[in-house]
């Protein structure tokens, strides 16, 4: 799988571009707060329908867009097919640069209205139906904390994948977050006696069937990820280092359990803590708060690791990762790196780089190239972004 065409109007400073690519090495250099991480940002938002980068939908949207509202284009080319993709992002609320000549508003939205428009094909889509059209392995700095970071940054790391190449995984997660908003705020209302405990038993029947269906994915990919992983970590460590990556759902689940017995066994532990949900308002069991703990020759890395371990264990994940998406689905997702060879060591960055020039696409990033291996600088179609533009260096 490769990204052959990228065409950007009006997102973040790229008030035009239109850029042809294929498949190979793509490096993009130039100083910072140039667009680089922008432009690897617009990919990432083709592939999974969001930001890795932005709080809020607007943000993306140029400042001075005329109609406030940025587009993106994406040609993709597949093992089996071709696919056109767009999205288009509104910003109703632009933010006002000029005190004296507020921006005039162009766009009215209705209230709840969703800021974003999906096209594959030039069919109008939902979503649900973006997401996973391309497929894409971000790796950033941030992602170097994968393993000595929040327990959030774990979890999404397995939905970002679980959601391009398992729709109905992204749907049951959508559905999941609603329940689970909706069974806190009634713990609450039964904690000041305004609502009758046996009214959380629909919510609980819900909640333990869509998270039956999160929980036996992500252990289906935790135990792909470890057929991967502990092969890149040996690599990197010369084989000194074991990596295991290990799943630790909040609810109990037993090895011999099947995923049609699990849920009677999640409702029974629901029924346990019903007392304590309701005394802190909050739901206290399910995926949301489920955890993976990275382990080196039996030890925990969160507890004990060194910086350097800390960091080839995420490497390692972030490798296994694309692996589990390509054998998922058969197209190798694009891998997109984010200025993250400034953040490793010799030894690390040289493997990492032995490994990318074997993928079908790679997209790179760094403020500097003096620090890359001439043959990788020879292979690279390689792109100085100054302001907004791509400049071929090639």
């Amino acid at each position: 799988m490769y990204l052959s065409r990228l065409t950007l109007t009006d997102f973040r400073n790229y008030k035009q571009l239109d850029l042809p690519l294929g498949p190979g090495l793509f490096l993009f250099h130039g100083a910072n707060a140039q667009g680089k991480t922008n432009l690897l940002e617009a990919i990432s938002m083709l592939a999974t329908a969001s930001s890795f980068h932005a709080s809020n939908d607007r943000e993306v949207v140029y400042w001075h867009a005329p109609d406030h509202v940025a587009r993106l284009n994406g040609t993709v080319q597949r093992c089996e097919d071709s696919v056109q993709l767009e999205m288009i992002v509104f910003d109703p609320n632009p933010p006002i640069l000029d005190a004296d000549e507020p921006p005039t508003r162009t766009i009215e939205l209705p209230p709840g209205a969703s800021r974003k428009r999906y096209k594959v094909n030039g069919v109008p889509k939902r979503t649900m139906d973006m997401i996973g059209q391309m497929k894409v392995v971000l790796f950033a700095p941030a992602d170097l904390h994968l393993v000595d970071g929040g327990p959030d940054e774990r979890r999404r790391f397995l939905d970002r994948a679980l959601c391009q190449v398992q729709p109905r995984y992204c749907q049951a997660l959508v559905k999941y977050r609603k329940i689970v908003a909706q069974r806190s705020a009634l713990l609450k209302r039964i904690r000041e006696n305004q609502e009758d405990p046996t009214m959380l038993n629909y919510l609980d029947e819900q909640l333990t069937s869509l998270a039956n269906q999160i929980v036996f994915e992500r252990k289906r990919m935790v135990t792909t990820l470890n057929q991967q992983a502990n092969k890149f970590q040996q690599s990197i460590s010369g084989g000194r280092e074991q990596l295991q990556i290990v799943y630790r759902p909040s609810f109990k689940l037993e090895e011999n359990w099947t995923a049609f017995e699990a849920p009677q066994h999640f409702r029974a532990q629901l029924q346990t803590a019903r007392k304590k949900e309701i005394m802190q308002g909050v739901c206290l069991l399910g995926p949301h708060r489920d955890e993976l703990e990275f382990l080196v020759n039996g030890v925990s890395m969160m507890a004990y690791g060194s910086r350097g371990q800390q960091r080839t264990a995420a490497l390692s994940a972030k490798l296994a990762e694309l692996s589990f998406m390509h054998l998922s689905t058969g197209d190798q997702p694009i891998l997109l790196l984010d200025d993250v060879f400034s953040e490793l060591d010799t030894s690390r960055r040289e493997y990492l780089l032995d490994q990318v020039v074997t993928y079908e696409q790679v997209m790179l990033t760094s403020t500097d190239t003096a620090s890359f291996p001439s043959q990788i600088l020879q292979r690279a179609h390689s792109y100085h972004i100054i302001d907004g533009t791509a400049q071929s260096a090639s």
